[in-house]
């Protein structure tokens, strides 16, 4: 078995902090080795812990989990675990540099090691709830945008994507499924799909919710 990952936790009550410590210590591959009541102390734990994963509540006192997630990413990979669902504390957090956002009646407590370890490794961790905003912020901004697909260096959309891939990706984070992709594209489903494939892998995730999270982040 590879090694457990270490993991800090932050949230500043105490029935919360406790559920997530029995947790993670009944979970294989964690390790908790840190668990904070509030952003500063979780940014002190982890400068001294230097911990895997932190798992940061998103209001707190002393500071917040969002201001506190810009100063814990540079130093580890910071995961937003909260009841909060606002939009703004959504997109704020992922700017902060956040790699993922879980709302707590959406966690998978079985999932939870195997889901981190993506994390760590590159890929977001998105809860549906939080995949939504995202997707309906991104759907609302291209409206008031122009509909042309920007040109960009060498002809290639970010990602290395062709402008193909661009258009599919495009539509894709409006929320059309393939059939509806290759419809609006005059495409066979088969070449949507195909297109999907390769936007995943150069994009280098795993599902929608994880590549419309990715290219918002970058094209916002």
């Amino acid at each position: 078995m590879s090694e457990a990952l270490r993991v800090l936790i932050a949230d500043d009550n105490r029935v919360v902090r406790m559920g997530l410590e029995q947790i993670i210590d009944s979970s294989d591959g964690l390790e908790l080795v840190g668990s904070a009541c509030d952003g500063q102390e979780a940014i002190d734990l982890g400068e001294r812990l230097r911990p895997d994963v932190c798992l940061l509540d998103v209001r707190m006192p002393r500071r917040d989990g969002v201001s506190a997630a810009r100063e814990l990413s540079q130093i580890t990979t910071v995961v937003m675990l909260t009841h909060s669902e606002e939009s703004e504390i959504i997109e704020g957090a992922l700017e902060a540099g956040a790699k993922g956002y879980v709302v707590y009646h959406e966690l998978d407590v079985e999932g939870l090691s195997h889901a981190l370890r993506s994390v760590v490794r590159g890929s977001m961790l998105m809860s549906s709830t939080a995949a939504d905003v995202i997707l309906s912020n991104h759907t609302r901004r291209k409206q008031t945008d122009s509909d042309h697909i920007p040109e960009h260096s060498g002809g290639s959309a970010p990602f290395g994507l062709s402008r193909r891939e661009h258009e599919v990706m495009e539509l894709a984070a409006d929320g059309l499924t393939n059939r509806q992709i290759a419809q609006r594209l005059f495409l066979s489903e088969k070449t949507v799909k195909n297109h999907i494939n390769h936007i995943f892998s150069k994009l280098d995730v795993a599902n929608r919710a994880e590549a419309v999270s990715v290219w918002f982040k970058k094209l916002r």
